[in-house]
């Protein structure tokens, strides 16, 4: 299943991909990002821009 790879720096969209590890220049930050698929976020996790912090967010609210 594809996932979204952003940048660790900038948070730009570098790319949508499946994989097990990959090295990603951003083009924004011109940062090199080294990413393992172990460290993509699960999708129910949102990351507040403040802080960094994780926070589960539920799949079905009521």
């Amino acid at each position: 299943m594809p996932q979204n790879i952003r940048c660790r720096h900038c948070n730009k969209l570098l790319a949508r991909a499946s994989f097990l590890y990959i090295e990603v220049k951003c083009p924004r930050c011109k940062k090199l990002n080294q990413i393992t698929s172990s460290a993509i976020e699960h999708p129910t996790c949102t990351r507040s821009n403040t802080r960094g912090d994780q926070h589960a967010t539920p799949a079905n609210p009521t």
